[in-house]
């Protein structure tokens, strides 16, 4: 492994008091805690809360290969921006690389942020944000050969950097730990602080500015305000609404108080510094340690402070919180952020302010013992009160994670980033914490034919940060994952689907969209079925055992012979003999018919046929009956005209002449005449 790289990881684990002693504390840490730590984690093999961490995303990818001392911040446009140190290769060495993600899931590709050609290490970056989200960074920078602060800055959302410039216009010495801020009102005023050590054995704060967005600054001064030959170091800066600029740091110039936590504010851009009327924050009796202090202002003014304290004993620092209400004048009551309770160790806290939330992250031993630390976190709303401890880190290695970072966005959403030794060794893993839940949208009300598949599409959902998972309930007994996917009912019939969605921290959406389903499946005819009858013999119809899934509503019979019915059962009689294709023809409440046919024969009755000939003789008799009738009343009629006749008109009556015959004349031929 590079040299500078192992140099730049172990300068991450503590801020402790300067560069070169920072791999004696970790030293001393692992030592006393080892026979000291033994606390299973809270909660272990049950669910998280809701909401929860996300699942860890390593950030580091090509070109730098290792990675550690990241710096977060998020932007108004809920993106998280993210600098740190990585390793590039023995041509450049160690240098300071940018990446961001509009999710904390995918970054993009890190884009290198220091110019030099020189394989000087490039550590511990700072970066800020201005209210147009342009970048600024500054690291400490070997490149001259002694360790100073450089500056950079991006105004195209880190596709490019600009040319890099030196900070600290005195560089006797080193200075390293630097912290910078943008005023909220003027994106060009940008600040820094650091420690610095021009005066030999004695580091001090010191302060510049740059009026023109980074493209210089302004010499710097010293902001601790004594004079003599105690250590300052661990600077942390923030600028409030009204553009005081505020700054903490670690401060040991009080014998026998151990380091306590200072602070000093500037109403004029560092021109001078005022400091609180009780000069450190902590309230403790004295004696012992606090270092490591970080700083944030929310956006009504109230100032937060959050450090390593080491009141409760030199082998369980916890991490400690103080508020001020009043501008900086002076901070209140001290409180317990960590609610372990043994002698475990906290330290390397970061805080962030924004939306009405205040969330602290830091490195933790209460899981892993003395050789491995996680990352916790904690929430407040005002400073004073904070919420369970939560684990970061999703890994159950044996591996280390510190230098924790935090960025909460204007929705109350928390990003946090930290070096981590899983996998690789050395990179650069984050998650996030989404407190706003997702919209679940099904789509409008869908139509399908029943028995085919009826497409679902979940896209049109939305999450902030992105969607996790989905489940589609189909109403109907069945259900499936993913956003998009078909379903076919079995049935016809209106279904009410629901569709959940999840984001990464567990905030779930439910809602619901109608399904309908067509009926398409037709009825089944029952009640044909061929079948014989003598004719005139009245023959039963019933088709009532016809089926349907959603219910038979319509009877048609076709008998065959002309003659039809409508009702589910009918009778019907046959005239005469035959075969006859008849049909019945089932219809369900959408309109799906169908038919079935058979064959009705009627057979001949032969009683019947003997009927129809004793009437057909019967009809014949009649007839002749009735032409006889007629025949003798003509003769009794023409026999009452000849008696009224005298005798001689009678004789002189000649006979009527002979006429041709007439084939339907049934008139008798004249009788002969009598004998004298």
């Amino acid at each position: 492994m590079p040299r500078e790289c192992l140099e730049m990881n172990r300068l991450a684990l503590s801020r402790v008091r300067s560069v070169r002693r920072t791999f004696l504390f970790l030293a001393v840490v692992a030592l006393l805690a080892s026979p000291l730590i033994g606390v299973s984690n809270p909660g272990a093999g049950t669910a998280p809360a809701t909401p929860h961490f996300g699942p860890n995303v390593m950030i580091t990818q090509a070109p730098a290969y290792t990675a550690g001392n990241p710096s977060i911040a998020v932007g108004s446009d809920g993106v998280a921006y993210l600098a740190f140190a990585g390793w590039a290769g023995p041509t450049t060495g160690t240098d300071v690389f940018f990446t961001k993600s509009s999710n904390g899931r995918t970054w993009i590709p890190p884009v290198r942020v220091n110019n030099d050609a020189t394989a000087f290490a490039q550590t511990n970056p700072s970066l800020a944000l201005d209210s147009g989200n342009n970048i600024s960074i500054a690291w400490v920078d070997g490149r001259s050969g002694n360790q100073d602060i450089w500056f950079s800055r991006s105004t195209n959302g880190g596709q490019s950097f600009s040319p890099n410039v030196l900070v600290n216009l005195v560089t006797t010495n080193a200075q390293t730990e630097v912290r910078i801020a943008v005023d909220p009102v003027d994106p060009m005023l940008i600040h820094a602080v650091w420690t610095d050590t021009r005066a030999a054995g004695n580091p001090d704060i010191y302060y510049a500015n740059s009026t023109d967005g980074g493209l210089s600054f302004n010499p710097s001064s010293r902001v601790n305000n004594d004079a003599g030959a105690a250590e300052q170091g661990s600077p942390a800066i923030a600028v409030a609404p009204n553009r005081d600029v505020h700054v903490v740091w670690r401060d040991a110039r009080l014998v026998g108080r151990g380091t306590d936590i200072y602070a000093a504010r500037s109403t004029n851009r560092g021109g001078s510094w005022i400091y609180p009327s009780t000069a450190w924050v902590n309230d403790d009796s004295g004696n012992v340690a606090q270092q490591e202090p970080t700083l944030a202002i929310d956006r009504a003014g109230a100032i937060y402070v959050v450090w390593t304290d080491y009141r409760s004993g030199t082998t369980a620092p916890d991490i400690y919180a103080a508020r001020s209400t009043n501008g900086g004048v002076s901070f209140g009551a001290n409180v317990k952020v960590n609610d372990d309770v043994g002698p475990v160790w906290q330290l390397q806290p970061s805080l962030a302010a924004n939306s009405g939330k205040i969330v602290v992250a830091w490195a933790d031993m209460r899981t892993g013992g003395s050789t491995n630390l996680d990352i916790y976190a904690s929430t407040s709303l005002d400073g004073l009160t904070w919420s369970a401890n939560v684990k970061l880190n999703d890994d159950s290695s044996a591996a280390s994670q510190f230098q924790p970072t935090v960025g909460i966005d204007s929705t109350g959403d928390v990003f946090a980033a930290w070096f981590d030794t899983r996998g690789s060794g050395q990179d650069v893993y984050g998650t996030v914490l989404d407190v706003v839940a997702p919209v679940s949208s099904p789509g409008a009300g869908l139509t399908g034919d029943q028995g085919a598949a009826i497409a679902f599409n979940a896209s049109a959902s939305t999450d902030n940060l992105g969607i996790a998972s989905y489940a589609w309930d189909f109403g109907d007994g069945s259900g499936s994952t993913g956003s998009t996917g078909s379903h076919t009912y079995a049935n016809a019939g209106t279904y009410t689907a629901a569709l959940t969605v999840w984001d990464y921290s567990g905030n779930s959406a439910t809602s619901m969209t109608t399904v309908t389903v067509r009926d398409t499946k037709a009825p089944v005819p029952l009640g044909g079925g061929d079948r014989s009858v003598d004719e005139s013999q009245s023959l039963f119809f019933d088709g009532s055992a016809s089926t349907d899934n959603a219910g038979v509503i319509s009877y048609a019979w076709d008998f065959g012979d002309g003659s039809s019915a409508s009702t589910a059962t009918a009778n019907h009689v046959y005239a005469h003999p035959g075969v006859y294709q008849a049909t019945l023809t089932v219809t369900d409440a959408t309109g799906n018919s169908a038919t079935s046919r058979f064959q009705v024969t009627v057979r001949s009755s032969p009683l019947l046929g003997w009927i129809e000939i004793l009437a057909g003789i019967v009809a014949v008799l009649t007839i002749a009956v009735i032409l006889l009738g007629w025949m003798a009343w003509g003769r009794r009629k023409r026999d009452e005209k000849e008696a009224g006749r005298p005798s001689a008109e009678r004789q002189a009556q000649p006979p009527p002449p002979p006429r041709d015959s007439d084939p339907l004349d049934m008139s008798f031929p004249p009788a002969p005449p009598k004998d004298p």
